[in-house]
């Protein structure tokens, strides 16, 4: 980082400190403590990662990743399909797979 760029977020933390005014009323502005358990909250979910994708995980709960390969075209219809819908192309293998799971499952 350059010592101009430092130079400028020294100034800011400054006037953010010092000589900001914030609203007397306002229901957004958090002051002392508020402020302080506001900003830790914040850099908890900012260090957390990724949420979990099952939503009764625990906090802090990493989803399982897998990988697989597939043919060309296929990949190329995951594609086609997740831009078509507006959606990322792992949304769309993980309904594939969720689907195919419970099809499966009752098959056992």
């Amino acid at each position: 980082m350059s010592s101009k760029k430092s130079k400028d977020y020294d100034a800011a933390a400054r006037w953010a400190e010092d000589d900001m005014v914030l609203p007397r009323n306002s229901t957004t502005a958090r002051r002392g403590a508020d402020a302080a358990a506001a900003g830790r909250a914040l850099l908890a979910r900012a260090h957390a990662g990724r949420p979990s994708l099952d939503p009764q995980a625990e906090p802090g709960t990493e989803s399982p990743k897998r990988q697989v390969r597939l043919p060309q075209a296929v990949s190329e219809q995951v594609d086609t399909i997740a831009a078509a819908q507006g959606r990322r192309a792992a949304e769309v293998m993980r309904e594939a797979i969720t689907l195919y799971v419970q099809e499966h499952q009752s098959a056992q």
